[in-house]
C-alpha cells in the first residue's frame, strides 16, 4: 500500500527558504529606512497623527484595489467570510497600534536607538511564547536575549547623556511597540499559511488605514496645515516602506518561521544606521558599534539552529 502523503522534497524546502530569506531582506531594508523619514517629517512640522494618516491616505487605496482584485476569486471570498474579521483585528494591533506607538517614539529617541529597540522583538516572541504558550526557551536562549539588552544599555546610556532623559520616554514606546509587534508575528503565522499573504496582508493593512482614519477624525487635526513637504514625505512612507515590505514580510512569512524571519531581518539596524548618520547627521559612537553588534549578536544566538 503506497503512502499519499509525500514528503517535500529537500531541494524543494531549500528554494523555499531561499525565497523566503530575500523577500524578508527585501522588506526589512524597506522597512529599515522609515524611521529616518519619520524624523524628516517631524523636522517638517510632522506629528504623529499626521504622519500616520499620510500613511493611510498613500496606501490605503492599494490595499483597496488588491483586496478587490482578489476577492474576484471563490476561494478568496471563502477565506474572507470565515476569516476576515480575525485578519482586520490582527491587522489593526499589527500596523495601527504598534505603528503608532513607533512613531510617537521618534519624538523622543534617535533614529537608530528605535530601530534596535524594535529589533528585540524576537526576545518578545520568545517570552510570550514561554509565558502564553508554554514554550520553554533554552539557556542559551535566554543568554543570548540578555546579551541583546545589554547592548540596547550601552546605547541608551550614551544617548541619556547626549540627549537627555527623554529617551527613556522614547525608549519606552519604542518597547512597547516591539511587544505589539511581536504579538503579530504570533498571531499573524496561523492565519497567513491558511488565507495566503496577499489576501491577509491587503485586510490587515486595510483595517489598520481605516483606524488610523477613525483616529484622525477623532483627534480633530487640521488637514490643511500639512506642508508639501510632509505630504510628499507622507506618501513615499505610504508606499515604499509600507506597502510593499507589508507585501514582501508577509510573503517571507508564508515561506519562513518567526524566528527565521527575525534572524534573516538583521539587516534592519545597519541600514536604519548608515541612512541616520548620512541623511539626519546622528552620532555613530564606539557605544553604538558595540550596542549594535551586542544587539545583531543576540538575535543571531536566538536563531542560530
Amino acid at each position: 500500500m503506497t503512502n499519499q502523503t509525500q514528503a517535500i522534497p529537500i531541494s524543494e524546502q531549500k528554494s523555499c527558504y531561499t525565497k523566503g530569506v530575500l523577500l524578508a531582506l527585501s522588506g526589512a531594508a524597506l522597512f529599515s529606512i522609515k524611521p529616518v523619514l519619520i524624523k524628516l517629517a517631524y523636522s517638517v512640522g510632522g506629528d504623529p497623527t499626521s504622519i500616520m494618516t499620510m500613511r493611510a491616505f498613500s496606501s490605503l487605496p492599494i490595499y483597496l484595489v488588491i483586496f478587490a482584485l482578489l476577492c474576484r476569486q471563490q476561494h478568496h471570498r471563502n477565506n474572507v467570510r470565515q476569516f476576515g474579521m480575525k485578519a482586520a483585528l490582527i491587522g489593526v494591533a499589527g500596523y495601527y497600534c504598534a505603528s503608532y506607538l513607533d512613531i510617537v517614539s521618534l519624538q523622543y529617541i534617535p533614529a537608530q536607538l528605535e530601530r534596535l529597540l524594535l529589533f528585540l522583538f524576537p526576545s518578545f516572541v520568545i517570552l510570550i511564547s514561554w509565558l502564553v504558550y508554554g514554550k520553554v526557551p533554552s539557556k542559551a536562549v535566554l543568554t543570548a536575549g540578555l546579551i541583546g539588552y545589554v547592548g540596547i544599555g550601552f546605547i541608551v546610556v550614551h544617548d541619556m547623556s547626549a540627549v537627555g532623559p527623554q529617551v527613556l520616554v522614547g525608549s519606552a514606546w519604542a518597547i512597547a511597540s516591539a511587544i505589539v509587534f511581536a504579538c503579530y508575528l504570533i498571531w499573524s503565522k496561523g492565519l497567513i499559511g491558511v488565507m495566503g499573504s496577499q489576501l491577509f496582508t491587503s485586510i490587515g493593512m486595510g483595517s489598520a488605514g481605516f483606524a488610523i482614519i477613525i483616529h484622525l477624525l477623532v483627534t480633530g487635526a487640521q488637514i490643511d496645515s500639512w506642508s508639501g513637504e510632509l505630504i510628499a514625505l507622507g506618501i513615499v512612507l505610504g508606499i515604499f516602506c509600507t506597502v510593499i515590505p507589508s507585501y514582501l514580510i508577509a510573503a517571507a512569512m508564508a515561506q519562513l518561521s518567526p524566528t527565521q524571519l527575525s534572524l534573516t531581518s538583521n539587516i534592519g539596524p545597519a541600514i536604519t544606521a548608515l541612512m541616520a548618520v548620512l541623511i539626519l547627521d546622528e552620532a555613530f559612537t564606539v557605544y553604538h558599534l558595540v550596542g549594535m553588534t551586542l544587539v545583531l549578536y543576540s538575535v543571531y544566538r536566538m536563531n542560530k539552529k
